[in-house]
């Protein structure tokens, strides 16, 4: 059956919002399933804490980029929302409509932090006055949600916890893979064909087995270029400069490759394969060259990088942004920013040592 966009009922001097649906039994329990827009969700949307989570800001953040990407004029999807409706709503079997009075509000069960993020956009376009296209698109964004009619309490925590130890996010590396408009991200996906082997991870969000994943590459590419590695960051990059930057890029990938260690694949034996370092070394190779035009990136590598000691066991790194931990004799990193940062000066004062 082809769900339609919700509408104002004209009934009752409009003090419905009456929206299409179906209903049906799902273990033992009745589910009205319907099309809407976002707009209607923040009408009827209210928040229990007592089987919600708090808010996680970075989760926010993270689903608003999904987002905008989508507003962008790419193709994103949600999975359906979850409310319970706690005696909310009247459903019209006639009909097969479910309507709503104006100041009843559905229990959100899944679904909290993409309505926030959609509740962040709005409130920043309205403060911005921006596109006025783009802040219809985003109200106007169908959501499919799932009403629950008859829940009891404990039932809406378990479905709360069955529902959120099985899912996932999109993660940052598709979201490269299937951007569109952005040059960095065409850059990538270029390098990575262009590569003789399959060594990116392309669907992951982390890897053991590969060089590194899309999304490193992604940070490896702006470092390199542009001496920044947040994907949010500004950059210069441009149709004048591209060939330069992706040849710069595959060249990165050439050299970290051979200049590696034989083994540096054993993650519990090398750090070097952690994104964060792999992206201070572009950024170490970006400061060098910005300051010393002349430094060819192969002698960076054969001088500086290679002469590294990059195991667990060098203990120059328990003065950077490195955690040692005792118990597995292994180095953990903490922010991301700092590690880049840290170990980029690291090699920039090797450098320093060496030219000396």
């Amino acid at each position: 059956m082809t769900l339609n966009l919700s509408s104002l009922s004209s009934e009752v001097k409009k003090s419905y919002i009456t929206m299409s649906g179906i209903k049906r039994e799902q273990f033992n329990q009745e589910v009205i399933t319907i099309q809407c827009t976002v707009n209607d969700i923040l009408k009827f949307l209210e928040v229990d804490l007592k089987v919600q989570r708090e808010l996680d800001e970075n989760k926010v953040a993270s689903i608003g980029q999904y987002i905008q990407y989508g507003l962008d004029g790419n193709d994103i999807y949600f999975s359906p929302l979850i409310f319970s409706a706690r005696g909310q709503g009247v459903f019209d079997e006639g009909r097969q409509a479910y309507s709503l009075s104006m100041d009843e509000r559905l229990i959100i069960l899944d679904g909290q932090h993409r309505i926030r993020a959609f509740e962040f956009l709005k409130r920043r376009m309205e403060v911005s006055n921006g596109n006025e296209e783009l802040y219809h698109m985003l109200l106007n964004f169908p959501m499919t949600i799932q009403i629950f009619m008859d829940l009891e309490l404990e039932q809406e925590r378990q479905l709360f916890t069955d529902i959120n130890t099985k899912s996932s996010v999109v993660n940052n590396t598709l979201l490269i893979m299937y951007k569109k408009d952005d040059m960095y991200g065409e850059l990538v996906r270029e390098v990575v064909n262009n590569l003789p082997i399959d060594l990116i991870e392309c669907r992951a969000k982390s890897t053991r087995t590969k060089l590194m994943t899309a999304s490193t590459l992604y940070a490896v590419a702006k470092a390199l270029n542009d001496g920044v590695f947040s994907r949010n960051s500004k950059s210069a990059i441009t149709k004048d400069n591209y060939e330069e930057y992706k040849k710069k890029t595959e060249d990165f990938v050439t050299l970290f490759r051979q200049y590696a260690p034989i083994d540096a694949g054993n993650r519990d034996k090398y750090i070097i394969m952690s994104s964060n370092i792999i992206v201070a070394i572009a950024k170490f190779i970006y400061t060098v060259q910005t300051k010393h035009p002349y430094e060819k990136m192969e002698d960076l590598f054969k001088d500086v990088i290679a002469k590294v000691d990059w195991t667990h066991r060098n203990e120059e790194f328990k003065k950077l942004s490195a955690k040692y931990n005792r118990k597995t004799k292994k180095y953990n990193f903490g922010s991301t920013g700092r590690t880049i940062r840290d170990f980029s000066e690291f090699l920039t004062k090797k450098y320093e040592e060496v030219r000396s």
